[in-house]
């Protein structure tokens, strides 16, 4: 059995998903993911409860909400991880790239029946361990490109976006995209997220109407307030979308053709899960506002120089 537990918002658990499914579906083995139902009322990693529920996982991969649950069942994996992220913690697990650390660490890892990856893309190996456990972010297509279409397809909502908001994305001729993302990234202890700024916006969508000047801005905030005050939008109209529940806004997000990006996986997912054929992707060229680095550029994209 593969197991994996889940962590953040609904950007961070698709990934975290998509990556177990894909090496369950790549080792033949069933996949449980685990809701850390003890985190949250201890604030532990920013566990926001288990959010995938509105789309359409493949139906043989369970959640257990079972507090405690990697201790009881999978003592040694869970020990092995917990040794790994106080030792992460202590020396900033933000403050720098664990990648290569990881890298390191991964083969013995593998072989006591875990994978630890906060960081970038660290190969994994089943090894001989009857459970395999997964702790990390998995945040790059990688881990999961071989089973792509199943990914897209077991990633998307379950009810297709319909209303007004859905019909005026249909109806733009160019509909773009627009996540600014603040909430929990503007808490001091998160500034190494601090990377969009207002002028990243700018130049973002500046872009977007020298490439079609006939485009039309969706902006998806968890600020709209903010978002409608400072964007600068380079004169296309703009329709500023109320705050929805994260799958339904997702799903909206999806339907256009052009994608000024946040530093976030929920934008990230918007634009992979997007089906227009002549996409175009705008991204800070920086993930972070230090030098720790991100697997999660693709192809194609434009990146934008940011302070």
């Amino acid at each position: 059995m593969i197991y994996a537990e889940l962590g953040g918002g609904l950007g961070n658990q698709m990934f975290i998903y998509a990556f177990a499914r894909a090496l369950g579906l790549a080792c033949g083995e069933p996949v449980t993911l685990l809701d850390r139902q003890d985190w949250k009322d201890g604030g532990a990693p920013a566990h926001t409860a288990c959010a995938l529920g509105a789309l359409a996982l493949d139906p043989g991969v369970a959640i257990v909400a079972e507090p405690g649950f990697a201790k009881q069942h999978l003592p040694r994996q869970n020990a092995a991880k917990a040794l790994m992220i106080k030792y992460e913690q202590r020396r900033g697990m933000m403050a720098q790239d664990w990648n290569r650390f990881e890298r390191r660490m991964a083969p013995l890892l593998n072989t006591l029946g875990l994978h630890f990856a906060t960081d970038g893309y660290t190969p994994v190996r089943r090894g001989p361990a009857r459970d395999f456990l997964c702790w990390g972010y998995f945040q790059s297509e990688r881990y999961f490109a071989a089973a792509k279409e199943a990914i897209r397809r077991e990633l998307r909502a379950k009810q297709p976006p319909d209303g007004p908001l859905a019909a005026q994305i249909a109806a733009a001729r160019h509909p773009v995209c627009v996540h600014l993302r603040r909430g929990d990234y503007q808490a001091p202890e998160n500034a190494i997220l601090q990377v969009c700024t207002p002028a990243y916006y700018a130049a973002a969508t500046a872009l977007a109407a020298r490439r079609w000047p006939g485009a039309q801005l969706f902006v998806f905030s968890d600020d709209p307030a903010w978002a409608r005050k400072h964007l600068d939008t380079a004169g296309l109209p703009a329709v500023f979308a109320p705050r929805g529940e994260a799958a339904a806004d997702l799903a909206l997000m999806q339907r256009c053709q052009g994608f000024i990006l946040s530093n976030s996986t929920y934008s990230w997912w918007a634009q992979y899960l997007a089906d227009a054929p002549d996409k175009q992707v705008w991204a800070p060229d920086r993930w972070y506002a230090h030098t720790k680095r991100s697997d999660l550029y693709l192809p194609g994209w434009q990146r934008i120089a940011v302070q």
